[in-house]
């Protein structure tokens, strides 16, 4: 949906599968490293160790860290709460519960309509939590289709690596703005998955946007 003004955060291809596989322009995806593993490695190493305080916060127990679980029921290791559309000037705000098992969320906006104003700016929030293990290269991808089809935008948010955590972790990313004109303006099938970089799939939801000269 966005014009692309944040390029860091995101690229536009047209021949990237579904899943955009490793993604990014000369993006190489790190190894999995399990928290034990991180804790344990090269104790001397002082760049290494400032990593592991970024990552793992002030402890430095890894089993501590591990033992966090927020849903027992739940395997994943990430758990998605909501993603929201913040515009800069209009409310309400957009919210994508994404609360419950993957077919739930799929389920749950299959058939949802979203309509917003040309050339509105707006900030994409996810708000999540890290349970069990480290999350590797964590992203939110959506894909634009008109007639259901051609693949008109792709947007990627690079969340990144986060540790388990009991408190809810948020990404908010930089202002985007939804395409202007009368060429843009219509109704698009919207994709968006969010996964990590071992194809880990958290939610993956479809939905209906619609760009139009002004707010309904």
């Amino acid at each position: 949906m966005a014009s692309g003004d944040h390029e860091k955060n995101k690229h536009h291809t047209e021949s990237d599968s579904d899943d955009d596989r490793v993604t990014g322009l000369g993006y190489k995806a790190p190894q999995k490293m399990d928290i034990g593993s991180i804790v344990a490695k090269d104790e001397d190493d002082e760049s290494l160790a400032r990593y592991k305080k970024l990552l793992l916060g002030n402890t430095s127990d890894g089993k501590q860290v591990q033992k966090i679980i927020i849903e027992p029921d739940d395997s994943r290791t990430v758990i998605p709460i909501r993603i929201t559309l913040l515009f800069e000037n209009h409310k309400p705000d957009v919210i994508f519960d994404l609360k419950g098992s993957i077919e739930h969320i799929r389920d749950l906006h299959s058939k949802r309509t979203i309509t917003v104003k040309e050339g509105e700016q707006y900030r994409t929030q996810l708000e999540y939590y890290v349970q069990r293990d480290i999350v590797t290269g964590l992203k939110l991808i959506n894909k634009v289709l008109k007639a259901r089809t051609i693949t008109v935008d792709k947007s990627k948010y690079m969340i990144g690596s986060r540790a388990p955590s009991s408190d809810i972790q948020t990404y908010v990313s930089e202002i985007e703005q939804a395409p202007s004109g009368m060429l843009s303006r219509g109704s698009f099938l919207v994709k968006s998955k969010l996964l990590d970089d071992d194809k880990n799939v958290y939610a993956e939801w479809e939905w209906n946007l619609v760009i139009a000269k002004d707010w309904q």
